[in-house]
């Protein structure tokens, strides 16, 4: 049985040129390259209007340069990749959203032969009709690879997998000895980041460097601290051979995600595994049962309990620290592609 993959990314090298998410394109673009698909289809978030430069599997409609028409694009994609699909598939999403609902249906109504799997990546609980319909639709696949536990999702056949990394993963480099240097990259939101906490907190620990990367939603209140506290420094977006340098320089990696925000109870934050697979240390704000086996160090999202937390990690003994880092290896045995393949095969063969 063909297997095939409807995702929303381009190659790695067209990601900033068309303002898609480097984490959500990096994750899709790991599964294509370890062969895990026979097929891969790719339509793009609407916000792509511009013409993009073919790529294999690349579904691209005309109506997305059009402004009045461009909304409709995704559902003329759909019946693209609808008439493309063989009776006897069987095709993975990426989450279920408006880019493929349609196919969705249409899979369901017109060729009940092809088996439908989704991989769960991002899910915000929500009260609109619409997301309720795209948490629907997920819970009524054939089987789900789901990077969260959540009581939302009912469906029986699932697996839970928190990332994926290459089954050729390079050798990065491990950390001999630990200095005060903590990274919070990526989405800057309060939710995601809580970086109101994380700037106060750092504050009073001017003894440790708190390096920030991505997009800042306040750059105003960045720079309120940046200016009076020289262990706080604001790098702004930047390429990915300098975030690399930026975190290779870092030994722990910050994952402050708010306990209490709905989104955060059916996620997995991408840059844990990330930095993992580069030996960083995680220091994370919530539990998760899926890292089972792998070290990583949790703290409290309270600024007290933070500040506390963080002092107490700065007088760990070396040979106390150095298990939580350098763990690489254990990383990809348990999370590359092969091991997803053979979690894919074992769904399909349930159903």
């Amino acid at each position: 049985m063909q297997r095939i993959f409807l995702t929303h990314s381009v190659p790695s090298d067209k990601v900033l040129r068309h303002r898609l998410s480097v984490a959500a394109c990096n994750f899709s673009n790991n599964l294509i390259d370890g062969g895990v698909f026979d097929k891969v289809y790719s339509i793009l978030p609407t916000f792509v209007n511009e013409a993009v430069e073919p790529f294999s599997g690349l579904v691209y409609s005309s109506l997305r340069r059009n402004i009045i028409l461009r909304r409709l694009a995704p559902l003329a994609e759909n019946v693209t990749v609808f008439a493309k699909i063989p009776s006897k598939a069987s095709i993975w999403y990426y989450n279920s959203t408006i880019l493929n609902a349609l196919l969705i249906v249409l899979l369901k109504l017109f060729k009940p032969g092809v088996k439908q799997y989704m991989i769960i990546l991002d899910y915000t609980p929500s009260a609109k009709p619409v997301d309720k319909f795209f948490l629907w639709l997920t819970n009524k696949m054939d089987g789900t690879i789901r990077l969260a536990d959540s009581p939302l999702f009912i469906c029986q056949n699932s697996i839970c997998m928190p990332g994926v990394v290459p089954i050729n993963a390079k050798e990065w480099p491990k950390i001999a000895s630990i200095k005060k240097s903590f990274l919070i990259s990526g989405v800057l939101g309060y939710n995601i980041s809580m970086l109101p906490m994380l700037l106060e907190a750092f504050s009073k620990l001017p003894e440790m460097e708190l390096h920030i990367t991505g997009k800042a939603n306040d750059l105003k209140l960045i720079n309120s601290y940046t200016e009076r506290c020289s262990n706080i420094v604001y790098h702004g977006m930047v390429s990915y051979d300098e975030y690399l340098r930026i975190l290779h320089d870092t030994p722990f990696l910050l994952s402050t995600r708010n306990p209490e925000a709905p989104e955060n109870q059916c996620n997995f934050p991408s840059k844990i595994i990330e930095a993992l697979l580069h030996n960083r240390i995680v220091i994370s704000t919530l539990h998760y049962p899926q890292l089972n086996g792998i070290k990583y160090l949790e703290v409290s999202a309270q600024i007290d309990g933070f500040v506390s937390a963080l002092q107490n990690i700065a007088r760990m003994p070396q040979d106390k620290i150095l298990p939580y880092a350098n763990q690489s290896e254990k990383v990809m045995q348990c999370f590359n592609t092969e091991v997803w393949k053979s979690n894919m095969e074992k769904i399909e063969k349930m159903h």
